[in-house]
């Protein structure tokens, strides 16, 4: 039988090139699914850490919702929590026109308030008015219709402004957060379903399901994390 130079013969070769052939392919193969696994665990993670904050920064604003929330349902088994978020309180300090409320404690940044925000009056003169506000300076309020009473410096006033989160499309599975119609801003992509419910006038209850981008390589599913949170509100 003909040999190499190096004393081997073909048919010896092609053995070695098969079994270099069959181990490389093994190789291969851990190799892939070693990085497969890698690439999950590493979605696994930005899920995880994506959905707990967003579920932190919605406890944070939910704690300050003034009044009673609406949740209403936008997408199937998903829901919109629509709220006014409590952003300032005090008393008067009088000397109010019709269109006006002073308060001389505060130290507001001008014009500050002139998107989308609401001064209502709880208690004293006034108490039961809610009216938005148009402008503002360090001190002073200007409201955009007049009070029918105007209050003075026994009256108890909170500033609000309207935010929702919600998520509204079942197709870009995003989860946002809007205030005031002028800020819309996605909170956490992945968000395959949420749910907000109200046992009672001071808890909020949230529910947030999130997935993985791809799937399992030994499934076949992606995966999916559950966060549920129970909001009690402060005022």
């Amino acid at each position: 039988m003909w040999k190499s130079e190096q004393g081997h013969t073909v048919h010896e070769l092609l053995i070695a090139m098969a079994i270099f052939s069959v181990v490389s392919a093994q190789a291969y193969n851990a190799f892939l699914s070693s990085s497969q696994r890698l690439v999950l665990q590493n979605e696994i993670v930005e899920m995880q850490t994506d959905t707990q904050a967003a579920m932190d920064f919605m406890v944070r604003e939910l704690r300050l919702a003034f009044g009673a929330p609406t949740i209403t349902m936008t997408v199937t088994t998903d829901d919109t929590i629509t709220f006014d978020r409590l952003e300032d309180a005090g008393y008067s300090s009088g000397g109010n026109t019709t269109t006006t409320l002073h308060d001389t404690k505060k130290t507001w940044s001008s014009s500050s308030f002139t998107t989308s925000y609401t001064v209502r009056i709880i208690s004293g003169p006034g108490a039961g008015q809610a009216r938005s506000i148009s402008a503002n300076t360090s001190t002073q309020l200007t409201v955009a219709s007049a009070w029918g009473t105007p209050p003075d410096s026994s009256s108890f006033y909170v500033i609000t402004r309207k935010k929702a989160f919600t998520r509204t499309s079942t197709s870009d599975n995003v989860l946002r957060y809007t205030a005031g119609g002028s800020v819309n801003q996605p909170l956490a992509d992945l968000i395959t379903s949420h749910t907000f419910s109200q046992p009672d006038a001071h808890t909020i209850g949230i529910t947030l399901t999130a997935q993985t981008r791809n799937v399992d390589p030994h499934t076949g599913q992606k995966r999916q994390y559950t966060l549920t949170e129970t909001v009690l509100r402060r005022n």
